[in-house]
């Protein structure tokens, strides 16, 4: 839809459920996560509405995808080896790579202003704690540590600071 809210367009026909939608930097594509048959899977479409294309498609569950502010790089959230990891592959799906390792779940990607590094969320050290690491998934650090859940960071424009 336009701003304004006006124009609005439907332009997934999933049955089911369709979430978390991302625009390439480009405007081009939308990378979303798709539940079919019980599995969720990250597609894209167009922004004009052909396709959808899959992304991955994998029995474990893969969802929440964040474009890479350059284009190219897309991180997502799978379980597909148990607990829920951060993931990134190329924008074509290919080249998918496991970040993240821990028994707890590493979720919500958020990339930074220039794409080297992601923040995310753990509860790896008791509860909720704001993470980040380089996008290669080297150097993961600990941002904050209090007694509440901290969750769903993003990047301030020029990436100096973190909401969560």
């Amino acid at each position: 839809m336009d701003a304004d809210g006006s124009n609005q367009l439907r332009i997934t026909t999933n049955q089911t459920h369709d979430f978390g939608p991302t625009w390439s930097p480009n405007g081009a594509k939308i990378a979303f996560s798709s539940l079919e048959n019980e599995n969720w899977d990250i597609v894209f479409i167009s922004s004009s509405g052909s396709g959808p294309f899959p992304l991955t498609d994998h029995p474990g569950n893969d969802s929440r995808p964040a474009w890479s502010p350059a284009g190219g790089k897309i991180a997502f959230d799978s379980d597909r080896h148990g607990n829920t990891e951060i993931y990134v592959m190329d924008d074509d799906g290919s080249n998918q790579t496991r970040l993240t390792h821990s028994i707890y779940n590493n979720v919500e990607a958020s990339w930074s202003p220039d794409g080297s590094r992601i923040a995310f969320y753990s509860k790896r050290d008791g509860n909720h704690e704001i993470y980040v690491m380089n996008a290669d998934g080297s150097g993961q650090t600990r941002l904050t540590n209090n007694d509440r859940s901290d969750n769903y960071p993003s990047w301030s424009p020029d990436g100096s600071r973190i909401a969560f």
